[in-house]
């Protein structure tokens, strides 16, 4: 599969946090931040990203297409992590 057909059909990429309590998610555009697939963090548990409630463990997906409705994504709820 060509690599633009692989973006589009990974489509969006959502970071949950996964500290007890913590509810931000960001809706993220891989492609933007990460260029090329092949550099996309794996979906699944992530280290990668750091959430505003200091948080460091996270879970990455990616969703084609809309947004899931189980939690409004806030843009900037989630920065990666230096």
């Amino acid at each position: 599969m060509a690599e633009s057909q692989m973006d589009a059909s990974r489509g969006r990429m959502i970071v949950r946090c996964l500290s007890p309590g913590c509810v931000h998610v960001a809706l993220l555009d891989a492609r933007t931040l990460f260029g090329s697939t092949r550099d996309w963090p794996a979906a699944g548990t992530s280290q990668r990203f750091r959430c505003v409630c200091g948080g460091r463990e996270s879970k990455v997906s990616y969703a084609a297409g809309g947004t899931p409705v189980e939690a409004e994504p806030t843009p900037d709820a989630i920065h990666l992590w230096a």
